[in-house]
């Protein structure tokens, strides 16, 4: 029988992708037009998840969410009146689509540090069994595509446009 590595739907990967492929283009430190737009996670305790992490853009979350909603494919069911309502559902179906993943990784991650405390012993921090499947799960070939760029590449000095020289030449 063969295995599936991947533990997502299809719609769950592409759900997925769109969210880095938007992480990417947010933290882009050579973008041709500079905005205001950025993102961060934290741990919000939900009533259905617990503790889960969540991620927050900023400014227009909703806009930013409706955008990935609609690469990803989703189509509301029930036809929305007014552009605000479609945007609402639209961000509404990414924070469950989010939740849902988002607790599958925490319900696996409370998986692992039980089996973790299980098995290691007083010398150890992680046990030889987290070790091999660590193994399993990510072999050592496996490369990331695109690096997200770390935020304090945003605010290191840029290539100036044209018009920026232009103000600069204009001070000095």
């Amino acid at each position: 029988m063969k295995c599936n590595p991947n533990p997502f739907t299809p719609l769950q990967e592409k759900f997925l992708q769109e969210v880095r492929r938007k992480l990417i283009e947010i933290r882009d430190p050579n973008k041709d037009i500079e905005d205001n737009r950025s993102y961060g996670f934290y741990i919000e305790h939900t009533k259905t998840y617990g503790d889960i992490v969540k991620i927050r853009f900023r400014p227009n979350a909703l806009t930013i969410k409706e955008e990935i909603m609609r690469e990803v494919g989703y189509v509301p069911f029930a036809k929305k009146t007014t552009w605000k309502e479609a945007r609402n559902a639209a961000a509404s179906a990414f924070d469950k689509s989010w939740d849902n993943l988002i607790f599958r990784v925490t319900k696996g991650g409370r998986l692992l540090a039980r089996i973790n405390e299980l098995f290691t012993n007083k010398n150890q921090s992680v046990s030889e069994v987290i070790i091999l499947v660590q193994q399993c799960v990510m072999p050592t070939d496996n490369k990331i595509s695109q690096e997200i760029p770390d935020s304090d590449q945003n605010t290191k000095k840029r290539k100036e446009t044209s018009y920026e020289a232009e103000l600069n030449s204009l001070i000095e």
